[in-house]
C-alpha cells in the first residue's frame, strides 16, 4: 500500500545529459535558438528542420549550436522537456491549491477534485501550446526522450504520493506496480488520442479522461476487477 515505504524503479537514461550553457551571453544565444526552432516547428514540417536551418534563421553560428545540441533531436528533446517542466509545475500548483481550498477532507473528496483540475489544467496547457502538443503528445522524438518523460512522470507521481501521505489520507494506491504513474499515463493516452484525431483536446476527451481516471481509482479503492479471480477458459481444439 502507499503508506509503506516502497521505491519505484526509475528508467535508466544511458546517454549523456546535454551540456547546457552556463555563461549569460551564451544562454541568451541558446534562448534565441530555442525561440527560433519553436517558430520553425509551427511553420514547417519537423523533418525539414535541421541545425544549419536553425543557425540561418536565428543568426547563431551552427558551431555554437552543435556545442550544446549535437543533433536536431537533442534540441527538440530540450524544448520538449522545457515545456514538460512548465506543465509539471502547473500541476503541482493546482494540486496544492485544491488541498488549501478544501482542508482536512477525505480521499473521496480530494480524488475527484484533484483529478478534474489536473485534467483541465493539462488540456488547457496543450491547447495553448502547439509546440508542446507536437513534441510531447505527438510522440517522443527519440527513445532517450521517452525515458526522460517517464522520469518526469514518476517525479509527479512521487510528489502526489508524498502529498497524500502528509495529509494522512487513507491510502489505497499501490506503489508496486506504480499505479499513480499508470493513472497519469491513462489520462495522457486520452489526450494523445484527442490530439491525433482532432489536433485539439476537446471537452469530450476531458470527460473520457476523467471517466477513466475515476473508474481506475474506484477499482483500486475497492480492490475489484482482479484478473486472478477470473476463471480461465480452456480452449478445446477439435480434430
Amino acid at each position: 500500500m502507499m503508506g509503506q515505504t516502497q521505491s519505484t524503479a526509475v528508467p535508466k537514461i544511458m546517454s549523456k545529459p546535454l551540456n547546457l550553457p552556463k555563461q549569460q551571453r551564451t544562454q541568451k544565444r541558446m534562448e534565441k535558438v530555442v525561440e527560433t526552432t519553436e517558430k520553425m516547428l509551427i511553420n514547417m514540417d519537423l523533418e525539414k528542420i535541421s541545425i544549419p536551418e536553425v543557425a540561418n534563421e536565428s543568426g547563431v553560428p551552427r558551431a555554437s549550436i552543435y556545442q550544446f545540441f549535437p543533433t536536431k533531436y537533442d534540441l527538440l528533446r530540450h524544448i520538449a522537456l522545457q515545456h514538460l517542466h512548465v506543465l509539471i509545475a502547473e500541476l503541482k500548483t493546482v494540486g496544492l491549491q485544491v488541498v488549501l481550498d478544501h482542508p482536512n477532507q477525505p480521499i473521496t473528496t480530494y480524488g475527484p477534485l484533484i483529478t478534474a483540475e489536473m485534467i483541465r489544467t493539462t488540456a488547457k496547457f496543450y491547447n495553448d501550446s502547439d509546440v508542446a502538443s507536437m513534441l510531447i503528445l505527438g510522440g517522443a522524438v527519440t527513445q532517450h526522450s521517452y525515458l526522460e518523460y517517464q522520469v518526469e512522470l514518476q517525479k509527479v507521481s512521487a510528489t502526489m504520493r508524498q502529498g497524500l501521505k502528509m495529509l494522512n489520507i487513507d491510502e489505497f494506491i499501490p506503489a508496486k506496480p506504480d499505479t499513480m504513474t499508470i493513472l497519469i499515463e491513462l489520462i495522457f493516452t486520452c489526450m494523445k488520442h484527442g490530439y491525433y484525431t482532432e489536433s485539439y483536446i476537446s471537452e469530450e476527451i476531458c470527460q473520457e479522461a476523467y471517466r477513466i481516471a475515476m473508474s481506475y481509482l474506484a477499482a483500486l479503492k475497492n480492490n475489484v476487477f482482479k484478473l486472478d479471480q477470473v476463471k480461465k477458459i480452456g480452449l478445446q481444439v477439435q480434430d
